[in-house]
């Protein structure tokens, strides 16, 4: 009889664990494939992601990818709303990536029923980007997230305002030498 106990145990902890397994190996990677951010000639972005039905536990990191010619001031809003926190999306990051790695990271604001997150940067420059918004679907209806912010690029300055900055610098330093060489002798 214990040998029938002992199998019948051994039996009932190999199909325990084939089933953790196939949970384990069930979660995929459903990340879209990278895309490129339309900005406006007014420097708004939109850009965002869908997941169809039947994508529950899955994860995702989408990139949206963008190229700078200038030193630019950059702010954006990412959100996704749900009917509950057991449905939608739930967002774990949001990422600012050049081809170096990491450059800033958002600021998680909400989570929930709504997940919101928000970056901004000051004085970002000229080059190749990308953001990476990841996260997991949490219902079986799948879910959205959507992103709207402004890249704006920073004035730089015409050749005649370095010249007339170089020419007051001038300026003071001819008035403060012949001060100091009128300047009677102690």
């Amino acid at each position: 009889m214990k040998k029938n106990t002992g199998t019948v145990l051994a039996a009932l902890l190999f199909a325990t664990a084939a089933m953790f397994a196939q949970s384990a190996q069930a979660v995929k990677d459903i990340s879209a494939t990278p895309s490129a951010i339309v900005l406006a000639s007014n420097g708004s972005v939109n850009f965002g992601g869908t997941f169809s039905n039947g994508q529950k536990s899955n994860t995702f990191a989408n990139h949206y990818t963008f190229s700078t010619t200038g030193i630019s001031d950059l702010d954006l809003i990412v959100t996704s709303k749900s009917i509950s926190a057991k449905t939608g999306l739930n967002m774990t990051g949001l990422g600012l990536y050049n081809a170096h790695g990491l450059v800033a990271s958002g600021t998680m604001q909400l989570t929930g029923a709504e997940d919101k997150w928000v970056f901004s940067t000051k004085h970002l420059a000229a080059g190749s980007y990308f953001f990476q918004v990841s996260g997991n679907v949490v219902a079986a209806t799948g879910g959205s997230f959507g992103a709207n912010g402004h890249i704006m690029a920073l004035p730089v300055p015409e050749p005649e305002t370095y010249g007339m900055l170089l020419g007051g610098l001038a300026l003071i330093g001819f008035v403060a030498r012949r001060r100091k060489s009128a300047a009677p002798a102690a």
